[in-house]
């Protein structure tokens, strides 16, 4: 099982290994962290201790209902993980330790109780103010230890309550409490051994659970629709984290880099939004891809980018960061997209896609050789091959495989389906256009070699001319000699 641990400031991750020595441990979470650590490292278990707040944007619910809801187990404690946990309970997330217990109750409600101001990640999350929780905690200890009274325990509670978070250390405490000297001194020195940081021992109690944790013992899946809203999406398609070359990077700063950097990226952004419109046209037409037709999409990926089995798709998936159902959301898109092409084609009849094609053609700078070339072959062949009794006698199957074994035409998926959605107007149609490539293309071979041939015969009789020249002077000076 693979667990991923968010940890910061609640204990040293060097103490969290010796109970919980697999996982992996990231820094406090912050908001798409856990959309990204999903991504990146496919966890079967997510603890949440600490998370980031304030100055930056804290850790969604809705990230954590979307680990839910793919089967992850997600349990939280302590600091921002018992604020989720306790949150996020109705939707299968699992509080551990005494702060969870304490909101569940209602013992404590404000989310400043976990909070504590600290320094970064370089210094040790060194402490700068105290978090009410363990205030709390340590204060009850006195009272049980007859240092202090209930009467004391809530002045000071009240005290701190008053302050804003990062101003709660014990002196300011102290002062707003307004506790005399001898009152300060007496809880110092309890607190000075007595102090009780419940939030860390909430977070060793969750790493113990965890260590002893089998996937027979998971917290049972709580069935429940997730609701992808565009929030969700912007956060999932843009903010998600992904890890490349040793590093992390959002999703967007992929796409803005192919826009600033990629040559085609004109095109590559035409057909990307073309697909979406196209998607979005069929929900309006109510043109919908079965089964059958996303079966072939993904048959035709595989053709195409040369993954010859399931591993090789599934390394291709890992290395373009899609997990399988985007895969499959992604090969959807496509046969939904296939699908209203041969919807529009369906609708243009006998005019078929000839005019968009070759609008398409002069648009990219190609229309011109195209055309050259295509004269060229039909002139050839009215003068070659008028005669309907040379036609060659092979089947469709080989002239397929003839064509695309003697140029670039490439074919994705069998003649059928791709002659129609080429323009042709049925394998007869594409029959036809075949035979007459292929006589034309072996007659200027022929052409060819016969050219070839006689530009090397005209090399050897000149240079058969030169040898006879060249002997016959040498042959007279032996005559002499």
């Amino acid at each position: 099982m693979k667990i991923v641990v968010f940890l910061g400031p609640t204990m040293p991750v060097e103490d969290a290994r010796t109970l919980l020595p697999d996982a992996v441990y990231l820094p406090p979470a912050g908001q798409a962290d856990v959309l990204s650590a999903m991504t990146i490292h496919r966890p079967d278990v997510i603890a949440l201790i600490d998370g980031v707040f304030g100055q930056s944007l804290a850790v969604w619910h809705k990230e954590l209902l979307y680990a839910l809801h793919c089967g992850v187990a997600v349990f939280g404690s302590s600091s921002m993980g018992a604020l989720r946990a306790v949150e996020c309970a109705h939707f299968g997330m699992v509080g551990v330790g005494t702060v969870v217990g304490w909101y569940q109750d209602g013992t404590v409600t404000g989310d400043d109780e976990v909070a504590l101001a600290h320094a970064g990640a370089e210094d040790g999350y060194f402490p700068l103010s105290e978090p009410l929780v363990n205030l709390r905690a340590g204060l009850a200890a006195a009272q049980e230890a007859g240092v202090i009274d209930g009467a004391l325990r809530d002045r000071v509670v009240d005290a701190a309550k008053r302050l804003f978070f990062p101003e709660r250390t014990r002196d300011r405490i102290w002062a707003e409490a307004g506790l005399s000297a001898e009152e300060a001194g007496r809880l110092d020195a309890f607190l000075a051994t007595g102090a009780v940081d419940v939030k860390r021992q909430d977070a060793e109690a969750l790493l113990r659970h965890l260590a002893g944790l089998t996937p027979d013992r998971l917290p049972p899946r709580v069935p429940f629709a997730f609701n992808r809203s565009h929030f969700f999406d912007v956060l999932y398609d843009r903010d998600r984290r992904v890890e490349k070359g040793g590093h992390t990077v959002p999703l967007s700063a992929i796409a803005s880099h192919a826009a600033l950097h990629r040559t085609d990226f004109a095109e590559i952004n035409a057909a990307a939004l073309g697909r979406l419109l196209a998607v979005q046209l069929a929900d309006v037409v109510g043109v919908v891809a079965d089964g059958q037709a996303v079966a072939e999409e993904v048959q035709r990926f595989c053709v195409r980018h040369g993954l010859a089995d399931p591993a090789a798709l599934a390394g291709w998936c890992r290395r373009n960061d899609l997990t399988d159902a985007e895969f499959a959301e992604l090969m959807r898109e496509l046969a939904t997209e296939r699908a209203m092409r041969r919807w529009l084609i369906d609708r243009r009849f006998l005019a078929r896609t000839t005019r968009p094609v070759l609008n398409e053609l002069r648009l990219r700078g190609l229309y011109e050789t195209v055309a050259a070339d295509a004269a060229l072959v039909e002139r050839v062949s009215e003068l070659q091959f008028a005669d309907v009794a040379q036609q060659p006698t092979e089947s469709l199957d080989q002239l397929v495989l003839d064509h695309l074994a003697s140029t670039d035409a490439r074919m994705d998926s069998h003649y059928e389906g791709w002659s129609y959605e080429a323009g042709f107007k049925d394998p007869l149609d594409l029959r036809i256009d075949l035979v007459k490539a292929r006589q034309v293309r072996g007659f200027l071979a022929d052409l060819a070699r016969e050219a070839e041939e006689a530009v090397r015969q005209a090399a050897s009789g000149g240079a058969d001319a030169r040898t006879g020249s060249e002997a016959g002077p040498e042959t007279g000076k032996e005559d002499v000699a």
